[in-house]
């Protein structure tokens, strides 16, 4: 009898000590896969598509095999509303490929916030996302000032605004993460003296009227929580100065540069709003002949603007230039209001956070993401990806993982 229970013991021991390696063992590809994918990002439209997909596969696995906690709040349950619409409306229009963007981000933030903070192995995400974006700046810049490219398009990413923007998101990243330690000091320079440099080399105006304010707003809330979580020195402030100084010297030497974008389009200065208003206009008109479920992406490169505008300079635009009035004329008022209702949310929640480094990096990129949404589409592919990982980080910060 004691010895049945002695075997019995050492058997529940072998197989608790098993559940363990094999746990170890599933985060770590977990974790191997979110590198890939994020080294991967701005380079590799393959590689992104295949690590996105097994990574999502193994996170909901891994939450259903060690039972994890998955109560979401008003911000989690709008977003997933936000992403149900989109998709609805993708069917609805007969255009089922543009319901996958919305669905795999919202799945990576579902995945990311289920397994928590504490699982990410942060450290290496920070650095495999350096990696990529220096290899996508790299192969930009040689383009631009090699190959006779007219635009600085890192390569996965896209169009110059597109890039523009992801180029920001990696600077306000990289700020918070030099200010909290979460990676090397001198990573955290580097990162942000190149994607500072990406935001002034694309000459995307909002961008880069978006740099002050992004200084200002990160310097008020760190300055601010230097008594909690980040251990504030004058050292500290010493370096910051430092790269403040380094990255006006940066803006001044790259705007010399005989780059015929750069010239003519910080020239132009506000008068970009002369042809983004018919856009407007017509997405605004669009959306009102199809109040519900709008007209599908594919289909806003169709829309004439000189039936509305017969003076407009430019009768088709790919998109709207503006995220709530596309979501509008492609998808209708429903994804509109649960995307609008989702930001309103996120932006007290990541507010109440902002004394963690994920929490004030998730409001620095809403605020800045939708700034940039008056002018441009921010909240698709590769900018939304990567905004739903930090996004669900910071939502975590509410679980007790500060970070």
């Amino acid at each position: 009898m004691k010895q049945a229970t002695f075997s019995q013991s050492s058997l529940e021991k072998t197989a608790i000590l098993w559940n363990s390696k094999a746990k170890i063992t599933l985060i770590g590809v977990f974790n191997a896969l979110l590198c890939v994918l994020f080294f991967a990002l701005p380079i590799s439209e393959a590689v992104k598509q295949i690590s996105l997909y097994a990574l999502i596969v193994l996170g909901f696995y891994i939450i259903w095999r060690q039972k994890l906690s998955f109560k979401l709040d008003v911000v989690g349950i709008f977003l997933i509303a936000y992403a149900g619409f989109f998709a609805l409306s993708a069917l609805i229009n007969a255009q089922m490929k543009y319901m996958l963007d919305p669905i795999r981000s919202v799945a990576l933030f579902l995945v990311i916030y289920g397994l928590g903070a504490k699982n990410i192995r942060l450290n290496f995400v920070l650095y495999c996302l350096f990696g990529g974006y220096l290899i996508a700046f790299i192969m930009a810049s040689y383009k631009v000032f090699f190959a006779g490219a007219q635009l600085f398009e890192l390569k996965s990413i896209g169009y110059v605004n597109t890039s523009a923007i992801y180029s920001l998101f990696i600077l306000s990243i990289f700020l918070c993460a030099f200010w909290w330690r979460l990676a090397s000091r001198w990573l955290c320079i580097a990162a942000i003296l190149l994607s500072f440099s990406g935001v002034v080399l694309s000459a995307s105006r909002t961008c880069i009227y978006l740099l002050p304010l992004l200084f200002l707003l990160f310097g008020f809330f760190a300055l601010n929580s230097s008594k909690n979580e980040s251990k504030f020195s004058w050292e500290h402030l010493f370096i910051m100065l430092g790269v403040i100084i380094a990255l006006a010297l940066v803006a001044f030497l790259l705007t010399l540069l005989p780059h015929e974008r750069i010239a003519y389009k910080i020239s132009l200065g506000s008068g970009f709003l002369s042809t983004r208003l018919y856009i407007f206009g017509s997405a605004f008109y669009t959306w009102l002949e199809h109040p519900f479920f709008g007209i599908g992406g594919a289909e806003f490169l169709n829309v004439d603007n000189s039936i509305w505008y017969p003076n407009s300079p430019e009768p088709h635009a790919p998109h709207a230039h503006n995220t709530i009035l596309h979501l509008l004329s492609t998808t209708g008022i429903f994804t509109a209001l649960c995307y609008i209702i989702f930001c309103l949310f996120a932006l007290v929640k990541f507010f109440k956070a902002r004394k963690s480094a994920l929490g004030l990096c998730a409001l620095l990129i809403l605020v800045l993401g939708n700034i940039t949404g008056l002018v441009e589409l921010q909240f698709h592919s590769e900018n939304l990806l990567l905004t739903m990982f930090i996004f669900a980080l910071a939502c975590s910060y509410f679980k007790g993982q500060k970070a």
